[in-house]
């Protein structure tokens, strides 16, 4: 498990529950605690198909997150690109989730 002590920042995730006639369409906002880094890099999005991340969560491993769901964090709206575990030994230990430009 990720300490507390490394989760300063509050990340709120809008689970996206379909489309509609206006876009896409989103629950209610949840609040995790989580560290964001604020570096691009690229990750794997298909077998053969990459994007960029605008920036990094690191979550707890219970957090509920999913490509496609829409992210804020200190004003700034981001959309998840990528979601990995991170394993430990004996249990995953927490989440790297990718965080991409809003629409794209």
């Amino acid at each position: 498990m990720i300490p507390t002590a490394l989760l300063r920042q509050r990340l709120a995730i809008e689970s996206c529950k379909g489309q509609g006639a206006a876009g896409a369409l989103y629950e209610a906002p949840t609040t995790y605690p989580a560290r964001i880094e604020r570096t691009r890099r690229l990750v794997r999005v298909t077998e053969d198909a990459v994007a960029v991340a605008e920036a990094t969560a690191y979550l707890r491993a219970d957090a509920a997150v999913a490509v496609g769901d829409r992210a804020t964090v200190s004003g700034r709206t981001y959309s998840v690109v990528a979601v990995e575990a991170l394993d430990g030994l004996l249990r995953t230990e927490g989440l790297r989730v990718g965080l991409g430009r809003r629409g794209a």
